[in-house]
Parts: structure tokens; sequence; C-alpha cells
């Protein structure tokens, strides 16, 4: 058994990096789980949850340092992060061995697709950007039909700096932004980027088609860049048409809203 404060746990990882947790489910509450890093403070991750409040989305408990023991022994210290436990599976794994080619599973992924656009909204709606939309941090609960939003470690006020990108599920903006932050001088200003890159709720619209692609298609968008309905000749020209909306290269003729891809996906 391990144990950070008052928090046990039977599985400990210890692989966890900058912006690379681990995660345990709580031993006497399992409704609960606890994220931990030898790195990473969870700080601004607790306050941002601690200003939302939507049935997809995680709360969040409790978040500090703690001495990690393992039985009676001092492993080593922690920061950690209390968070509601979302039970369910990663959405690009529960489509995994579905045939995408079949209508009742795409009616299935246009349904699930919507139910994921009201905490998108909720979210975008707060002035924040999750700016990590990725298969991990979008869970289906089969046992109530909803698609949760998880792991906000990156998540930034809409107009922010990022923190970090996951690259294959980042959008063109957040990858120019890392270039800038890469190669300017330290001693350029901050404002120097957001007057030139102004991230905002469109930037998770475009990480949701490319999850969105990966599903339908079983590739990855940004190594094929195939039109969707070449790899799915199921795919209904409404769908693939805003799909070719979502990976919009230039922000400005990207879809602009969750609640607009609501509506666009709800007509199909």
């Amino acid at each position: 058994m391990y144990r950070i404060n008052k928090y046990q746990f039977n599985d400990f990882k210890c692989q966890a990096s900058l912006h690379k947790s681990n995660y345990a489910v709580l031993l006497n509450s399992p409704e609960k789980g606890i994220k931990y890093s030898p790195d990473f403070d969870f700080s601004e991750e607790y306050y941002l949850l601690k200003e939302l409040s939507h049935v997809q989305i995680p709360v969040a408990y409790d978040f500090g340092q703690g001495e990690l023991f393992r039985d009676e022994k001092f492993l080593i210290t922690q920061n950690f992060i209390v968070l509601q436990h979302i039970a369910g599976y990663d959405l690009v794994d529960y489509f995994c061995e579905k045939n995408g080619e079949s209508a009742e599973v795409i009616n299935e992924v246009v349904k699930l697709f919507i139910n994921l656009c009201d905490p998108l909204h909720y979210l975008h709606s707060k002035g924040y950007v999750h700016c990590d939309l990725k298969p991990g941090h979008l869970i289906l609960n089969q046992k109530t039909g909803l698609v949760h939003l998880i792991d906000f470690e990156l998540a930034i006020k809409r107009g922010g700096i990022i923190k970090g990108i996951s690259k294959e599920y980042a959008s063109p903006e957040q990858l120019q932004m890392l270039n800038y932050l890469k190669d300017l001088p330290r001693k350029v200003h901050y404002e120097a980027i957001l007057s030139t890159i102004r991230l905002d709720g469109r930037t998770d619209l475009y990480s949701v088609g490319l999850i969105l692609y990966q599903i339908l298609t079983k590739r990855l968008w940004e190594k094929e860049k195939i039109p969707p309905s070449q790899l799915n000749k199921q795919i209904p020209p409404k769908l693939e048409a805003i799909m070719k909306g979502l990976l919009e290269i230039n922000v400005a003729q990207r879809i602009q809203t969750a609640e607009e891809l609501k509506n666009a996906l709800s007509s199909i």
C-alpha cells in the first residue's frame, strides 16, 4: 500500500516527468483519484477546476505536496491533486475495434461528439482553453453515455501562453507558438508572441477534428492528410464537411465554437 498524506492507494508508478503525471484510485474512496508527480505543481489545475462546475468535468477536492510512503517506508516527496474519479473508456480505444464504416457506428460517433460539445462550450464560455485534447483525455462513461473532459494540467486562460503540447494532437497555432517560444531570445517579452498568436476555443476544436478523423479513418491526420471519405467511403458528405471545417489551418475559416459544432453535427 502507498500513501501520500492521508490518501492511500495500491498502484505506484515512478516515470512521471514534467507535464506527465501518475494516477491511482483511492482505496478508501473509490469515487476519487489522486494524480501525482515529483516535478509538476498542480495548483493551477486545482484552482481552475474550482472555478468550474459541470457534470462532464471532474471535481477537484485537494492539492498540495506530501511524502510518499510504501507501507511505512518513505520513498519521495510528491506534488498531488485529488479529483473525482471518472471511470470509463478512452474515446478512441472505445471505437478502435468497431467497424467505422458501419452506419450504426458512425451515428454513435456523431452522437458522442455532440455530447462532447457541451463541456467544451462550458469551458470556453468560462474563458479557458483545454490545450491538450487527445485520446485518454476524453473518457466515455457507458452507463451515463456522457463524454468527460479530464486532465487540465496544460489548460490556459484564453489568449495565454501554452505550458506544453501533445504534438500529434496540437493545433497549427499551438505548434507556431511553441516554435516562437523556442526561437525567440529570452529577453523578448511574451507580449510579442501574444500579439501574433491568440489561442482560444478554436484551438481545442482543431484537436477535436484530429480525434474525430482518427476514430472514423483509423489513421492520424497529421501523417496522412487524406480526405476522410477516401479512407472511409461511408462518411456522409455533411460529416466530412464538418471534419474539414474543424481541420482548417486558418483559424478564421475553422468552425468557430463548440456550439456551432454541436448544431452542425445535430443536423446530420
